[in-house]
């Protein structure tokens, strides 16, 4: 028997439908799923958010290294942002069945466990995050603390889920 996330409306996770939050420009970042309060992340609404001031990141790939040399960003934290969304929970232990997937304009995901973001050294890393080169870049997505960080690396990131599993 095989597990099958569905996203907000109980639709396989997928291609979005056009009912699916729009987002207005590359500049967004929709954050939703199994929320009460989805919304939808710009430059404006990351201002209030504690910040992570020019930090390098390279791209480490599993089997063969680093993709080019370190790229200077800035970026928010992304476990306040979740917490804004304010998840749905209904049982104290739902945390357990819960992960957080990140997927870029071109398809490409990266997937979190709640754990990791939020009892994790590593969720202290995961970042949505923008070039310091570039500031009017499409956000993207990092996990600093990853080994080999290119695995979760989504360039172009355009929606944040949180993905109840059962």
């Amino acid at each position: 028997m095989g597990l099958r996330a569905r996203g907000n409306h109980g639709q396989p996770r997928g291609k979005h439908k056009e009912s699916d939050m729009t987002l207005t420009t590359t500049r967004s970042v929709g954050i939703d799923g199994w929320v009460h309060k989805p919304f939808v992340c710009d430059p404006d609404t990351l201002a209030g958010h504690p910040a992570c001031h020019g930090f390098e990141f390279t791209v480490i790939c599993t089997l063969d290294g680093a993709h080019g040399g370190p790229q200077r960003y800035h970026g928010v934290p992304l476990a306040p942002l979740i917490e804004r969304a304010a998840p749905a929970f209904e049982q104290r232990t739902d945390f357990k069945r819960v992960i957080v997937v990140a997927e870029g304009i071109d398809g490409y995901r990266a997937v979190f466990s709640w754990a990791e973001i939020f009892n994790t050294d590593v969720g202290g890393g995961v970042v949505l995050a923008w070039e310091d080169e570039h500031p009017e870049s499409p956000f993207a997505l990092v996990s600093r603390h990853d080994h080999a960080t290119g695995p979760r690396f989504v360039r172009g990131l355009r929606t944040v889920s949180v993905v109840k599993l059962w």
